[in-house]
């Protein structure tokens, strides 16, 4: 199954149907929030940002159902013909825009998917099963792993995985766009009342604080967390931090905590660059000045906090959500950690930007690149 945010209302309808019939659920960026990730037969986010054991399912399985998605990641989708398709949608114009697919279903996602589930017969799917629960293990394996990898002076997916010890249970999360979104996607599970914001079809940077403000707006008695490179920090971040610094007081809950990882590159587009053309990272247009983001917080009469060491990073997020007041957490980050997408569909990829590294002469880079192949057994 691949779930997108239209599948919302139909999520219990959809879980249970997986347990039923042995299918492996796969999310889209949007639809991440609403899948329990400890569950043994859930796969995560799909796509380039996603995990292996995405991957691995697309790129196996024989049928595919999608609910209230139309995630654009299409090479990451089964190979066309390989599998039989059934889309739900509430917008017909939706179904097979992405994949072909054999019936459409033009309707609400739970009605729709309930009247489907009985007309299901039973099939004995053991084999299936235990080959989707091999992949997830094997994708927890390699996501525990790769956040304890060493990196200059933090791992970023270290800082992010550490988070799930703290979210609150009701939190708010906003994500601006960048190199976060794939450790929120790899990294981060969700409480399942946690609701998360991001700007997924557009990928406009800038968005972080912006939506973390209007997340406050409709819950002011909720947490708030923003997930932001120094890339959107610098576009709208840092002007945003004044409204909230004129807003926090009338919120219920003060707790605003905005993570800033702070590595003095656009690394997206910088790992992008090595991946799609083979070519160096130009620091001229990826190169980021630097910006005191915690001490400005405290100018503004919030509290700021530098972090960096890994052995910092629990206690970090633990005395942003027991302050009083909104906390910048000033992550110094390392912009060598790998964007590394996911096999087997991007093996080709992995081979471009191998190409980019070694024409730059990244070493340090490289060695995180070659680990985290170690890692994943891509050696």
């Amino acid at each position: 199954m691949l779930i997108g945010q239209g599948a919302q209302r139909a999520i219990d309808d959809l879980i249970a149907l997986a347990e039923r019939i042995g299918a492996a659920v796969v999310t889209s960026l949007l639809g991440k929030p609403l899948v329990d990730e400890s569950l043994p037969f859930a796969a995560g986010t799909m796509g380039h940002l996603g995990t292996t054991a995405s991957a691995r399912v697309m790129a196996e399985c024989d049928t595919l159902l999608i609910v209230g998605s139309s995630d654009p990641w299409t090479e990451f989708y089964p190979a066309p013909g390989q599998a039989r398709a059934v889309q739900v949608d509430l917008d017909g114009r939706a179904i097979g825009r992405r994949y072909p697919v054999e019936v459409g279903l033009v309707g609400d996602a739970r009605e729709t998917v309930r009247q489907l589930a009985v007309r299901l017969p039973l099939t004995k799917t053991d084999g299936w099963r235990d080959r989707v629960a091999e992949h997830v293990r094997e994708w927890r394996r390699i996501a525990d792993a790769r956040a304890e990898t060493s990196a200059d002076p933090v791992n970023p997916e270290f800082a992010v995985r550490a988070l799930n010890d703290h979210l609150p249970d009701d939190a708010l999360v906003a994500l601006d766009v960048g190199s976060v979104v794939y450790w929120y996607a790899r990294q981060l599970r969700l409480p399942q009342n946690a609701d998360a914001h991001l700007c997924s079809t557009l990928a406009s940077m800038g968005c972080g604080i912006p939506y973390g403000i209007a997340a406050k707006l409709a819950f002011p008695g909720r947490p708030a967390v923003v997930l932001a490179g120094d890339g959107g920090m610098q576009m709208t971040g840092i002007a945003e931090l004044v409204t909230v610094a004129d807003r926090w007081e009338s919120w219920d809950d003060p707790r605003f905590v905005v993570l800033v990882l702070d590595n003095g590159d656009l690394a997206e587009v910088s790992w992008e660059q090595r991946e799609v053309e083979g070519e160096p990272r130009f620091e001229t247009s990826q190169a980021l000045p630097g910006f005191p983001y915690a001490r400005y917080a405290e100018l503004l009469g919030l509290r700021g906090e530098i972090v960096d060491s890994p052995s910092d990073v629990g206690g970090a997020w633990r005395r942003a959500f027991a302050a009083d007041r909104p906390t910048v957490i000033q992550l110094l980050s390392d912009r060598d950690v790998p964007l590394l997408p996911p096999l087997p569909q991007a093996r080709e990829a992995r081979e471009t930007m191998r190409a980019g590294l070694e024409a730059e002469g990244a070493e340090h880079a490289l060695s995180l690149y070659d680990e985290y192949l170690r890692i994943e057994g891509d050696v």
